[in-house]
């Protein structure tokens, strides 16, 4: 049975490329060992899925931001994005790339609780 990993990001992905990318980079590994990979975006990390935010945004090796987000999307991976950041900051459905989903914390909780590794950044 695959393990379950949730990830966490709360950073600004112009601010920590690296990070963002680390993480995507991460999941995009998890994914391709047939694990269930959850992202969950809080805080400036909404800005992630804002279309065209990051679009040619890359750190170093890594393959840039939107290639590594519309990978994991396209392998499954699943992307929620916090419900009352989203709103701080005035960012709706329709200013996102397709795939991902608007929840609140009851999701966050309970994928938490249910994931087998939860890692936070």
């Amino acid at each position: 049975m695959a393990d379950k990993i949730v990830y966490v990001i709360s950073r600004d992905p112009k601010e920590y490329t690296e990070v963002v990318s680390a993480v995507f980079a991460q999941a995009l590994t998890a994914l391709a060992f047939d694990n269930e990979c959850e992202i969950f975006l809080m805080g400036e990390a909404v800005n992630i899925v804002k279309k065209g935010a990051t679009e040619g945004l890359k750190f170093k090796e890594f393959e840039s931001v939107d290639t590594m987000v519309g990978n994991y999307i396209e392998m499954e991976g699943k992307l929620f994005i916090c419900h009352p950041s989203s709103d701080a900051r005035d960012l709706h459905a329709d200013d996102c790339i397709d795939g991902v989903e608007f929840v609140n914390a009851s999701k966050l909780l309970l994928s938490g609780k249910a994931s087998d590794a939860l890692f936070t950044f």
